[in-house]
């Protein structure tokens, strides 16, 4: 059970991917569908590939994050350097499944376990509700809108709109700023350590760590929760 936090929060800010949006469910339904659409031959060694995605994916975005790379370099090399690591040479294929990817993934619904009643809850609470995410604009407000979550946001803020990603503080400045919250009445939300609890915590801004694998971590968050619906706990 979770204490009751000894602040009054009025804004709860939350990331979107891993945290409200299953990007990992959705992302292996995506690449399954297209693996099977242009390259069969490989269903049988898709989870090896998912593997391999996935780690050359977050380097890639680890990369972007930190200015070395651009949106466009990372997606056209992230499934690139995939191919070549299973030893297979196709670069047309490699591009055909970028392009289907960034187009269908986004339309993908799924959501956490409680994610639309816990918001529906929060929102019927009176919190102001906001999304703070590094995702890229146009995707994110695809996702939003066909996971029906856009309805309990009053307003999304992302990195490309701001110049500055989590955990750069300039993004928390931002996203208090835009909206003119103060940062005693705010707390982030998200499964990220290093983005969403070490940005915001850094930040001053009190923090939410949703942990639904119950990975082992230092981070000392002002709550943890391994489900959504935990939320209302202390919310």
């Amino acid at each position: 059970m979770q204490e009751k936090p000894s602040k009054i929060y009025k804004n709860l800010y939350f990331d979107i991917d891993r945290t409200l949006w299953d990007t990992d469910s959705n992302s292996r339904l995506t690449l399954s569908q297209l693996i099977e659409r242009y390259i069969p031959e490989l269903a049988s060694r898709f989870d090896e590939f998912l593997n391999i995605f996935q780690v050359e994916n977050e380097k890639l975005w680890a990369k972007y994050r930190d200015g070395e790379v651009t949106k466009e370099y990372l997606r056209d090399k992230r499934f690139d350097n995939t191919f070549v690591l299973m030893g297979i040479d196709a670069p047309l294929v490699s591009s055909k499944i970028n392009k289907d990817f960034i187009k269908i993934a986004p339309y993908k619904t799924g959501l956490f376990p409680y994610t639309l009643e816990i918001l529906e809850y929060l929102k019927g609470k009176g919190y102001r509700l906001f999304l703070l995410t590094n995702g890229f604009t146009e995707v994110q407000k695809i996702k939003i809108r066909e996971s029906k979550l856009e309805l309990f946001f009053e307003k999304m803020i992302t990195s490309e709109d701001t110049g500055y990603q989590k955990p750069h503080k300039k993004m928390f400045e931002h996203a208090l700023k835009t909206v003119n919250s103060k940062k005693s009445e705010s707390i982030m939300i998200g499964d990220d350590i290093s983005n969403d609890i070490f940005g915001a915590k850094r930040f001053g801004m009190d923090t939410v760590f949703f942990n639904p694998k119950k990975i082992k971590h230092d981070s000392q968050p002002t709550f943890e929760i391994h489900g959504l619906n935990e939320l209302r706990t202390f919310l």
